[in-house]
This record gives structure tokens, sequence and C-alpha cells, in this order.
């Protein structure tokens, strides 16, 4: 009987693997037609969807109020930027878990359309931020009769 060494990798911390996989995504921010920049953040957290009127943008952001919320539109590109701040927690009480960030965001979507600026509808209720950007009239698709000869 021949033995063979049996060689095992060691067991990895779970929070060594977490960040390993944290590493894969860097850069791979969430795409309305791409993004720029590197992704540093991940909040708030958006859901888009478009139409032949435009696009409609869902973005969790509970603890902002709309004092410290900034919503920007340049050419093609929408920035949600702001400044989101938990509850202080007294001094003699002991932190056992912070899932919460605090702190400034910002994230910057390209859109695959230029925006009718002067109508735009932003919304924040209960959390959930609502916007609704309309193509410009030149965006929009536009049916192409054909003629028969």
């Amino acid at each position: 009987m021949v033995w063979r060494r049996v060689h095992r990798r060691p067991v990895l911390d779970g929070r060594v693997i977490w960040q390993e996989l944290q590493g894969l995504t860097n850069g791979n921010d969430f795409r309305l037609g791409g993004t720029r920049g590197p992704a540093r953040s991940k909040f708030p957290f958006v859901n888009a969807w478009e139409n032949e009127d435009g696009i409609v943008i869902t973005a969790e952001i509970p603890g902002v109020d709309t004092d410290n919320l900034d919503i920007s539109i340049d050419e093609n590109s929408l920035t949600l930027s702001g400044r989101r701040s938990t509850p202080l927690v007294p001094e003699d009480a002991k932190v056992f878990r912070h899932e919460r960030r605090q702190g400034d965001f910002s994230r910057t979507f390209e859109l695959p359309f230029r925006v009718n600026v002067d109508e735009v509808v932003a919304e924040l209720r209960n959390g959930l931020l609502r916007l609704e950007l309309p193509r410009l009239p030149e965006e929009k698709p536009r049916k192409i009769e054909i003629k028969s000869s």
C-alpha cells in the first residue's frame, strides 16, 4: 500500500473570503449605460427602468432628508449625492454591531439619452426617492412612415 501525502489548504476566515469577493467587484458599479470613476459606494441602492418617455429611478435613502440631498444632471449623467447621519450613541454604551453607513455619499450614472431637465420630477417619501427623467423631444424614438410607390 502506498501512502500519499495529502496537502490541505488552511481554512480561511470568513472575513478574508469576504474581502477577496469585494476586491473582485471594485470598479463594477451598477450601470445605466456605464458609470464614471471607480465604484466607491453602493449607497444609495437604485432601481431604474426605461420607457419611450424616459427613465424612472428609485433610490433607497433612509435617514436622508431633502436638505442633505443633491440631485444634478449634466449632459447625459445623473449624480445623487448627500449626507446621512445615524443617531448618536451615548458615551457609556457598548456598541456591538454598527451596520448602517453614515457620512457623505455620491453616485453618478450615465444615462442612455439627454434629459429634459425642466420637466424632471423628484419626490422623497418614506426614505424612497423617485426620479422621473423625461427624454428631450429630439431624443424620443420616432416612427418612420414608409411610403409605398
